[in-house]
């Protein structure tokens, strides 16, 4: 029924979607302008921290935790301690390699109170906080600076992290965009409960949905979650005939493979025959994040796929009878 599209917030989700006490600010780390990938035409896209998944292959491994981050660019250190020697909480250090080019610093996130002073010192601009919170007429403001470009197609998009972890706070900055006369649209993994898919569902004209293993047993393993939900908030959208692009990462070793193209082109397919679907390529420049954090990389492949790798793929599609292929 079409009741059922409609927004109802518990009690128990507005309290906790609160930030700061506030339960209209948000957690943001980074603002994207003239934005091609993010849905139709040049969009603005506003990024949120925050992420119940844990995809390896993560392209914005700075969004995961849903607080302010401190972040070091290696290409930008001049390698002086300066940031060193400012922490109050020694949370920094240099790593103590033989030759200049070598050393590079390292954090420790547990001991680090975001002060901020290391970041207002650093010589180099090798230090930056990201994760800030904002108010939703802010964060409006931002998306909507460039609006004289966004002509008939184009608009504003919400990613992250998971959108529908800030629900409130989303919900708020895309009504306020809408009021704009302009577009919206949410990227998002659909990991998130039915009220909060209900309240963006009221004011976004457009949902890039993330469909990356259809398996639920592989999911889990994968990811960290089985994607019952996911899939259940994938029908709420085709039911309620909401404006939806399902996109499959093609991911070496994790995804990319044909059973599990296959399976999720006709799950889609079965669940709207006129579905849209798009495989996007892997991309391997988030590397050097990885890098940043001290982290490995799981994924062993270090280039995008080919052109012969992705028309093997589109033509499962095809073989699915998927009617509407997007191509990058």
């Amino acid at each position: 029924m079409r009741a059922s599209c409609k927004t109802r917030m518990s009690r128990y989700d507005m309290m906790k979607n609160r930030v700061s006490g506030d339960p209209l600010t948000g957690m943001i780390f980074d603002l994207k302008r003239f934005a091609v990938h993010d849905g139709d035409g040049l969009r603005s896209t506003l990024f949120l921290k925050g992420c119940p998944l844990r995809c390896p292959w993560c392209q914005n491994p700075e969004g995961l935790r849903a607080k302010p981050l401190l972040w070091y660019s290696p290409s930008q250190c001049l390698h002086c301690g300066t940031c060193v020697a400012s922490c109050p909480e020694k949370a920094l250090s240099l790593s103590a390699a033989g030759q200049p080019e070598e050393m590079r610093l390292h954090i420790r996130s547990g001991a680090c109170r975001m002060c901020g002073r290391c970041v207002d010192l650093c010589p180099g601009g090798a230090l930056e906080i990201r994760g800030r919170e904002v108010g939703v007429e802010e964060a409006a403001d931002m998306l909507l600076r460039d609006r004289v470009f966004f002509r008939e197609k184009g608009g504003v998009t919400l990613s992250g992290g998971e959108v529908l972890m800030q629900w409130r706070f989303a919900g708020a900055v895309l009504k306020r965009c809408r009021e704009a006369g302009v577009d919206t649209a949410v990227e998002t993994s659909l990991e998130g409960t039915a009220e909060a898919l209900a309240a963006l569902m009221e004011v976004t004209d457009h949902f890039l949905i993330d469909i990356k293993i259809l398996d639920p047993e592989r999911h889990k393993a994968v990811i960290g979650t089985d994607n019952s939900r996911i899939l259940k908030n994938y029908e709420t959208l085709v039911k309620c005939g909401k404006d939806v692009l399902v996109r499959t990462p093609l991911i070496p070793g994790y995804t990319a493979e044909d059973e599990n193209i296959r399976s999720i082109a006709r799950y889609v397919r079965g669940m709207d025959p006129d579905a849209r679907y798009e495989l996007l390529n892997y991309n391997p420049l988030c590397r050097s994040k990885y890098e940043a954090l001290e982290v490995p990389y799981p994924v062993e492949e270090k280039i995008a796929l080919s052109e012969e790798e992705m028309e093997h793929f589109y033509r499962i599609l095809q073989e699915e009878q998927i009617r509407h292929i997007v191509k990058e």
